[in-house]
């Protein structure tokens, strides 16, 4: 006699145990998927970004440093410094001039001693000025004591620096006034220019590090004509960025390049860099994720040849350029 099939019932206690643990194993799983998902993509964005950031600065600064010097049709041209004292010492001699961290340190870009020009640079970090005429001058029709005559207006304020030149000497100046035909100097030019030489805007800059709100950013300050007089603005450029060190290719007796700190004795009064004989400038930045905890442990990184152990969770890049100089060798 064939039995009756038994008709399911329920699950017993030992099953539905069964089942919950599978589902927990397979929730975990799925879980531990995509939290890893998350932290790979999170890492992938921060460094993806870090990357973009180090590229756009090191686009920024090869730009303007390969410049450094530009005076118009000669760069070799006799530079003389007519600014009646009103911009700090600066690289009149080689269109370049850096400084080595000495606590404490400000960047000061005038002789006036007035805000923002006195911002704090990062501890431990380098400082590059660069100098030039931008590459758009305006024709002069004539020049005599401080006064220059020009054949048209251009875009100038009063208190900008301003360079005039004829391929054979150079005057850095800054605008004490100026009309549509004439602009006047603060002081007397070196000589008279005649018609032929031009006069150009002058870049003067200086790229640093400053710390905002616990984190180091790249910085650039700059003069310019401020409410009739010379001034200093100062922009933030980039965050994230943790050190930067310059070293410059000095041209040896033996026509070797060495590459050295812009204080190679680590003394501010005997400095014995030859600034006129750097043809090169090589620029080191090393680059901190925004966010924190990406990486599980502090990582190891490289940076200056040196292995270094970060103090917390970020993510470290280093990144190197090498710069050559297009003008080199400006008389002063």
């Amino acid at each position: 006699m064939t039995g009756f099939a038994h008709k399911q019932a329920g699950l017993s206690l030992v099953e539905l145990m069964v089942s919950i643990a599978l589902s927990l194993i397979l929730t975990l799983g799925i879980i531990q998927i995509f939290s890893s998902s998350k932290q790979t993509g999170r890492v992938q964005n921060a460094l993806a970004r870090v990357q973009e950031n180090a590229r756009f600065a090191l686009d920024l600064l090869s730009r303007d440093i390969r410049m450094a010097g530009q005076l118009g049709c000669n760069s070799n041209a006799f530079v003389s410094d007519s600014s009646s004292g009103e911009l700090a010492t600066g690289p009149f001699s080689s269109g370049i001039f850096g400084y080595e961290y000495h606590n404490p340190m400000t960047v000061n870009l005038t002789n006036a001693n007035t805000a923002p020009d006195q911002d704090s640079v990062a501890n431990g970090t380098d400082v590059i000025v660069v100098m030039a005429a931008s590459a758009n001058g305006t024709p002069i029709t004539s020049s005599s004591g401080d006064t220059i005559t020009v054949n048209t207006g251009s875009d100038i304020d009063d208190g900008d620096p301003m360079l005039v030149s004829d391929c054979d000497n150079a005057d850095l100046f800054v605008v004490d006034s100026h009309t549509s035909s004439s602009i006047t100097a603060t002081a007397s030019l070196s000589k008279g220019y005649a018609a032929g030489a031009e006069i150009a805007p002058l870049h003067y800059t200086a790229y640093y590090l400053r710390v905002k709100d616990g984190q180091r950013n790249l910085y650039r300050s700059y003069v310019n004509g401020n409410a009739g007089s010379i001034g200093v603005n100062t922009d933030p450029l980039l965050e994230g960025v943790e050190d930067m060190q310059v070293l410059y290719g000095e041209t040896q007796s033996d026509g070797k390049i060495r590459y050295v700190d812009s204080d190679p004795d680590n003394n501010p009064a005997t400095n014995d860099l030859d600034w006129s004989k750097v043809v090169s400038v090589r620029i080191n930045l090393l680059m901190r994720t925004e966010e924190d905890n990406l990486a599980s442990k502090p990582q190891q990184y490289w940076f200056m040849d040196q292995l270094h152990t970060a103090n917390d969770k970020h993510l470290y890049r280093s990144f190197t350029t090498t710069i050559q100089l297009r003008n080199q060798g400006i008389g002063t």
